[in-house]
């Protein structure tokens, strides 16, 4: 190999890697985040869906168990959705369009795909609990019939 040859060859490398290595810091400073309609639920999260955080306003807890639920898991599906479009608009210029699919299957390789967990939609009122619902019977305690040593010594007299 002749020296320009060899020089042409060390530079694109080094080009490449520092292309990596700015990639590399761009991916991970990359992160989701969302809000419910009235900014009452926000939501941070990695490119990878991981939640960074969650921050919840008193008017949050305005909403029964179900919707904030349901608010929550809104907010988590949108930051994800614009987490992954920033991961696209950085990677895809530095990959290629061929090349950036295979980027995404290994970049999920990871985390298999799932559906998320909980309804879609909050159940109807006559499926939830009431604040004041009687509790369940308790079972009745046997009764201990060792018998009661409350006015005797354990320590017997010695002679």
């Amino acid at each position: 190999m002749d020296q320009a040859r060899y020089e042409d060859t060390a530079r694109r490398f080094a080009e490449q890697a520092a292309g990596a290595a700015r990639l590399k810091e761009g991916i991970a400073g990359l992160k989701g985040s969302a809000r419910n309609g009235d900014g009452s639920v926000t939501v941070t999260v990695a490119p990878s869906g991981a939640v960074l955080g969650l921050q919840l306003s008193p008017a949050a807890m305005n909403r029964s168990h179900t919707q904030l639920t349901q608010e929550i898991l809104g907010a988590i599906r949108a930051a994800q959705q614009q987490a992954a479009a920033a991961m696209e608009e950085l990677v895809r210029p530095y990959v290629g369009d061929e090349q950036y699919e295979r980027f995404q299957t290994a970049f999920r390789a990871h985390a298999p795909a799932v559906e998320p967990i909980g309804p879609s939609a909050p159940p109807p009122p006559a499926a939830l609990p009431t604040p004041h619902s009687p509790a369940p019977a308790r079972a009745a305690r046997p009764v201990d019939d060792d018998g009661d040593f409350t006015d005797e010594s354990i320590y017997k007299s010695r002679p």
